[in-house]
């Protein structure tokens, strides 16, 4: 584990302004070794209100649990103008925001990096259902985000109007990736999108162990990963008369607390409760918060607390 530093400042009683101060250190440093710069290389004038601000402002909103990024930058700009006096109107900063997703990408990563989350062999797999309108409005709503579409949530026993995100975790808990798919797509065919992505996209999921429940099992899915990914697939058979093994009984003990962390995404930082509009929105808003997501359980790990005790730093 790489443990920064500055984060010692949250060991003790903490303010808001610790938390800017905080995460603008770790986001500036990082941003100036990658790129040389507080800013992305840009073709024209570089801003004077830097890209580690408005990461850092993205970031401690989902901190903190905002809600509404609007009403965020509203309390920003009324009691922290201090720290951010070039702070821009908010039709500019969101603008500024949609630029910075590979960052928010990026920065997410560099945190597993650090909480050598990322070396960590086994990954918990499992999907949820992510409404995006209430169903009484779908005929009233004119839904521009590809994708939506009816879903059924079986836990649940109701149906959703929205998205049917894949969620890959660690056994410690930092979420690795939430591939965003759409609502009518069931388990089975989003695991074989997700893995065509990661064949695409070349990521390296050589040696890993994912373990998933009885919706993803496939026995061809299993070969072919295994041959062409390097990847191990332990999937959860389905009971038949009543009798479940003891190793599918262990498989169930060890993907237990993936659903635990679906309901603090869901219940604190308000997953299914953003009201965007866009593509570009949804995907920024949802890599913004897993990768919050992400450095609270840092910040606790840094500071040898329970790791799930994120709400500690919504001051």
């Amino acid at each position: 584990m790489i443990a920064q530093p500055a984060v010692l400042t949250l060991s003790h009683d903490f303010t808001r302004e610790d938390l800017f101060s905080v995460v603008f250190v770790l986001v500036d440093d990082w941003m100036k070794k990658a790129y040389g710069s507080s800013n992305l290389p840009r073709e024209t004038q570089m801003p004077e209100f830097t890209d580690s601000e408005v990461l850092t402002i993205v970031l401690v909103g989902e901190l903190c649990h905002a809600p509404r990024e609007k009403g965020w930058l509203r309390q920003v700009r009324a009691s922290y103008l201090h720290l951010f006096p070039l702070l821009p109107e908010r039709s500019r900063f969101c603008r500024r925001a949609q630029k910075i997703v590979p960052l928010l990408l990026a920065f997410r990563r560099l945190v597993l990096h650090w909480a050598d989350a990322d070396l960590k062999v086994i990954r918990l797999l499992d999907s949820l259902p992510l409404p995006l309108c209430a169903n009484w409005r779908v005929h009233q709503s004119a839904q521009p985000i590809s994708g939506t579409a009816w879903g059924y949530c079986s836990s649940k026993k109701s149906f959703y109007f929205g998205l049917h995100p894949l969620g890959l975790v660690t056994e410690e808990g930092f979420v690795d990736e939430l591939f965003l798919a759409p609502g009518d797509m069931v388990d089975s065919p989003l695991l074989n999108a997700f893995l065509s992505q990661c064949e695409r996209l070349g990521k390296d999921v050589s040696g890993q162990e994912w373990v998933g429940d009885k919706g993803f099992v496939s026995k061809a899915r299993e070969s072919w990963a295994k041959a062409f990914l390097g990847l191990t697939l332990q999937i959860r058979q389905r009971d038949y008369k009543d009798f479940t093994p003891s190793f599918q009984k262990l498989l169930d003990k060890v993907r237990r607390p993936i659903e635990g962390l679906f309901s603090v995404l869901t219940d604190c930082f308000h997953l299914t409760d953003m009201l965007v509009k866009t593509d570009l929105g949804i995907y920024r808003r949802v890599e913004a918060k897993v990768a919050a997501f992400n450095l609270a359980r840092y910040f606790n790990l840094v500071l040898g607390r329970e790791l799930s005790e994120v709400a500690r730093y919504a001051v």
